[in-house]
């Protein structure tokens, strides 16, 4: 029966190719204006680490000292920490994983200078690979000794392994990072956040996450001359700070983030964060109250408003433009089913029934969504490389999958069923003689 109803459905399209051209345009229209702001909408909404991310939580409070109290560039609530206060909290362990990072941009390079490659990593102050759930592929992280001997070890990424050594599998290799070398004890995949999640609120700018290509302990890197990417907030006497800097003493550069598992984990963890800021305010360190502060990863991201809320809006106009569509869809529908009530009172009185009259008109709709569906896919592969090629933070965002084309061949079927019930409902709701006498 379904094959017949498919038959049948075509051809009435073709008795009337002008109306079914303006049903798909229109749906077309809707559905590629609506799955370009989606794209943009899931690749920057989420968890920036699914599954990872939701038990991270960066603390923050105020850890201006005497040197900085007036700094006019002073935001609250801060995450940036001297490192010797990001040490004292990942020294404590009471997460069940802490670390204290910043974000470094250098060169890295083979002993001899024959390659080389820049690249974005993170210089961290305790297990940073195991907290932000790193994928090795292989050697090993760093460990609590190399770290406190200062150790000239680092981890990088396969790309970056395999530019400078031609292969993967680079453990046991050196690489020159600033004025030493360092012995690569681990190589991991490719990693990076989904949006940006380090230093949001003096990266301004920044919406997709930047590929970390080396992670390396923070102290090493300084003692080779390698500084972070920002030099943070500093105070009054400190020395000008510049990028990659490591003149950094008096300078707050570095966040503390903290995986807590459990609510249990997290109401324990905040009295001992308040605890050690108070502290350091009643020891005349921190001038003002510090009013510490956890913050899990999505409230910081939304806080600092790291996705730019035309995304939102986007997002929200789109679906209003569908929903226009639909309605100027329906009403197409509606008259041009009305149009056919001699068709369906002849139907009615040789015995089909309102199910078979309902199903029939519900089949064509749907064919009318599909095809209307083909018709989006160019539409939407437009706009987002018309997204590409706008000056936004996001553009690099708006990229087709195969996962965006299964969701608008749904949404196109589904958009057609929706369109349709309401005028194959008006069609098949007459009583088969007055549709005769209409007729």
């Amino acid at each position: 029966m379904l094959d017949y109803y498919l038959r049948l459905a075509l051809s009435r399209c073709r008795q009337n190719v002008p109306m079914v051209l303006l049903l798909v345009l229109t749906m077309a229209v809707g559905i590629a204006a609506c799955m370009t702001a989606m794209t943009i909408f899931r690749a920057l909404s989420g968890a920036p680490l699914p599954g990872v991310s939701p038990h991270l939580y960066v603390a923050t409070m105020d850890a201006r000292e005497a040197v900085d109290q007036d700094s006019p560039d002073y935001k609250r609530p801060d995450s940036l920490l001297k490192l010797a206060d990001a040490k004292a909290l990942v020294d404590a362990h009471r997460a069940v994983q802490q670390v204290a990072v910043a974000q470094s941009l250098t060169q890295i390079g083979q002993p001899d200078g024959s390659q080389s490659a820049q690249a974005y990593g993170l210089m961290a102050y305790g297990p940073a690979l195991q907290a932000f759930g790193v994928p090795l592929r292989y050697g090993r992280p760093w460990t609590e000794a190399e770290q406190a001997s200062n150790a000239p070890v680092i981890v990088i990424d396969t790309e970056v392994a395999q530019k400078l050594f031609g292969t993967k599998n680079a453990v046991g290799r050196s690489v020159m990072l600033g004025r030493h070398r360092f012995r690569v004890i681990g190589v991991s995949a490719p990693w990076h956040p989904r949006v940006q999640m380090f230093d949001v609120q003096h990266d301004q700018g920044t919406v997709m996450g930047q590929a970390m290509m080396f992670f390396v302990p923070a102290q090493a890197s300084l003692d080779a001359g390698v500084g972070p990417f920002l030099a943070g907030e500093c105070g009054k006497d400190a020395a000008v700070a510049s990028f990659q800097s490591t003149q950094v003493a008096q300078c707050r550069w570095m966040e503390a983030w903290v995986r807590l598992d459990t609510p249990a984990q997290l109401d324990a963890y905040g009295p001992f964060l308040a605890g050690y800021a108070n502290a350091q305010h009643d020891a005349g360190r921190f001038v003002y109250p510090p009013q510490a502060k956890l913050y899990g990863t999505q409230a910081w991201l939304a806080l600092n408003h790291v996705v730019p809320d035309d995304v939102h809006l986007n997002m929200m106009l789109a679906g209003g433009f569908l929903l226009l569509c639909l309605v100027n869809v329906a009403g197409l529908l509606a008259a041009r089913f009305l149009r056919r009530q001699g068709d369906v009172a002849i139907r009615r009185a040789l015995g089909a029934s309102k199910r078979d009259v309902f199903v029939q008109h519900l089949v064509e709709t749907g064919l009318l969504g599909l095809i209307g569906g083909v018709l989006a896919l160019p539409l939407t592969w437009l706009g987002l490389w018309i997204v590409r090629m706008q000056p936004v933070s996001y553009a690099a965002a708006a990229q087709f999958s195969a996962g965006v084309f299964v969701i608008l061949f749904g949404l196109s079927v589904g958009v057609g069923l929706l369109v349709g019930i309401l005028p194959a409902w008006r069609v098949c709701r007459l009583p088969p003689a007055l549709q005769i006498k209409l007729a």
